[in-house]
């Protein structure tokens, strides 16, 4: 069966070839082993580090939305078993230009090992594992694995991006719902991302009294957004010719997952309305949403949708794509010659390197402890001629917020009746346990209509920069009449050194920054500053109010962060 292997050649040659290949196995397989399946990479939880695999395995079995994850690795060796005559016949010539990738790659494992974080980790191995191929089997084994080392990719889980794109999926879902349902005559009214059963004064209904709905997170789109587009890729690649075709197939992954939980809110919001929300959505019991059968069934509807739409994109793409799945891949391949390439010689280089990436790990200080925070976890009553009541956390609160999350909050009024909201918020033991504001104030019925920098003044002659966010939400008031208020929020990311960040990744990527120069492993807070400006019928607004009240949050503010700031960078 082996002669039948390598087409021509002689005993020797076919020995030298299923040589190279052993080489190539163990030169792939101790580096990838050793430095992401038994190296203690990372604390994923807990105190005890762990491997990236390791980590990455809890990652994904904690988390049902990522269940996905798991089929990658299987999927990948189907399509390489697939090929798997082609790929007999490529010859080993391997280069040295994969040390590059495996270079590359260690120096991503070691900023992951540095600042006890997994997403460099995810990083380093796919391109320790593509430098490898290049070194051992060279240019044309990277051609024939390509497409199976990219798909690669959907076996991390992004959780980052589920917090960058989920909100504005929310905010896009809820508009085209309540949009078309007040089209085909079942009126609602939007608030942020949900959505209320518009009142009815006729038949003695209020707003929201037949249902009330919010597009949270699992209908949002994201949490399939990510399984749909490995599905997309993977199916593209198996049924169309063209990379062009491909790719335009794999990108309508978006719009089919927001179509899907577009069809998901119409059919809850007109059976709430048809036959009452305790058949379409479920019974609340003791604060527990209690889904319906209904409410599960609809949750079908998105993958069926966006199924039905790529199936049926893909047939307009390329009409015989049907017959494309069961025809086999046509590789270009050179027959083996020999091993050929760099021998021995690559696959010590690839176990030295990995070797010499472990050992700068366990000689780098990676003991990280977590510092104090560079605020007071209290708030003065009083802050000039500001009165001020103690608030704190609500119960909603404390079920989204991270574990080790501290929360402190006033309300205050000035001799005038201006009202202020401060908030300072102290993070968890994790890199990301504070949220930006610009997923949270929309959920709650606000738009934002802009956002910028402004400077702001900490008294003793100390300035920062904080992000500031104009908003405003319309609703009735008690005349029936549309009215719209306006709001000011300043929040800013204070360190435990003192050091201030206006906006969320800024803040992440100056702790990265100082994990890995200053071993500093900061504790970051958020201070945020919201104030009501005005309310008033809808297009009657003094927008020139908006100047005034911002300048008196700026003096407050100067006069409130001297007793909250513990020291300046």
């Amino acid at each position: 069966m082996r002669d039948q292997e390598v087409r021509e050649g002689e005993p020797s040659q076919v020995q030298a070839a299923l040589g190279g290949r052993w080489r190539a196995l163990v030169g792939m397989g101790v580096p990838l082993v050793a430095l992401f399946c038994l190296w203690p990479y990372q604390r994923w939880s807990g105190e005890q580090r762990t491997s990236v695999l390791g980590g990455w395995m809890d990652q994904v079995t904690r988390d049902s939305e990522w269940h996905f994850c798991l089929l990658v690795p299987v999927l990948v060796g189907w399509l390489i078993y697939r090929d798997r005559e082609a790929i007999k016949r490529l010859s080993m010539a391997g280069s040295w230009w994969g040390l590059a990738g495996i270079l590359v790659g260690l120096v991503f494992f070691w900023v992951g090992y540095k600042v006890d974080t997994g997403y460099p980790g995810f990083v380093a191995f796919q391109l320790v594992l593509g430098g490898l191929i290049v070194l051992l089997g060279g240019w044309g084994w990277a051609r024939a694995l390509f497409f199976p080392w990219l798909f690669l990719m959907f076996m991390w889980p992004l959780f980052p991006l589920e917090e960058r794109l989920a909100f504005p999926l929310r905010m896009m879902t809820a508009s085209l719902s309540g949009g078309f349902l007040n089209l085909i005559g079942v009126s609602v009214v939007r608030e942020g991302t949900a959505l209320y059963s518009a009142a009815d004064a006729l038949v003695g209904l209020g707003q929201g009294d037949l249902f009330r709905l919010d597009v949270e997170e699992p209908c949002s789109g994201i949490r399939s957004l990510f399984s749909l587009m490995m599905i997309s890729a993977l199916y593209g690649y198996l049924t169309l010719k063209s990379p062009g075709k491909r790719l335009i197939l794999f990108l309508s992954a978006i719009p089919m997952a927001m179509a899907g939980n577009f069809v998901r809110m119409v059919m809850l919001a007109v059976a709430s309305s048809w036959f009452g929300s305790e058949f379409a959505v479920g019974r609340n019991i003791d604060g527990h949403q209690e889904m319906s059968f209904f409410h599960s069934m609809a949750g079908f509807a998105v993958f069926g949708v966006a199924l039905a739409g790529m199936f049926a994109l893909c047939s307009v793409l390329e009409r015989r794509h049907w017959r494309r799945i069961s025809s086999r891949r046509e590789v270009v391949t050179k027959e083996v010659s020999g091993a050929g390439g760099n021998g021995w010689a690559g696959a010590v280089a690839g176990i030295v390197l990995a070797g010499a990436g472990l050992a700068i790990c366990a000689g780098t200080d990676a003991s990280l402890k977590l510092a104090e925070a560079g605020v007071k976890l209290e708030l003065p009553l009083e802050v000039g001629s500001y009165g001020g009541r103690v608030l704190g956390m609500s119960a909603a609160e404390r079920d989204v917020l991270d574990e080790g999350v501290e929360l402190v909050r006033n309300s205050y009024a000035s001799p005038k009746g201006r009202g202020v909201l401060a908030t300072v918020i102290v993070g968890g033991p994790g890199k990301r346990t504070l949220h930006r504001p610009e997923v949270c104030l929309p959920g709650q019925g606000w738009i934002i209509g802009s956002s910028e920098v402004v400077t702001l003044r900490m008294g003793g002659g100390r300035e920062v920069e904080a992000t500031l966010l104009r908003l405003f939400r319309d609703g009735e008031g008690s005349d029936g009449v549309k009215v719209r208020v306006r709001g000011l929020n300043l929040y800013w990311y204070v360190g435990s050194d003192g050091a201030t960040r206006p906006d969320y990744y800024g803040h992440i990527a100056k702790g990265y920054q100082d994990a890995i120069l200053k071993n500093l492993n900061h504790r970051w807070s958020m201070v945020s500053v919201f104030v009501p400006v005005s309310e008033a019928p809808l297009g009657q607004e003094d927008l020139l109010q908006e100047f005034g009240v911002l300048e008196e949050t700026k003096a407050f503010i100067e006069d409130l962060m001297p007793a909250v700031m513990k020291r300046a960078e």
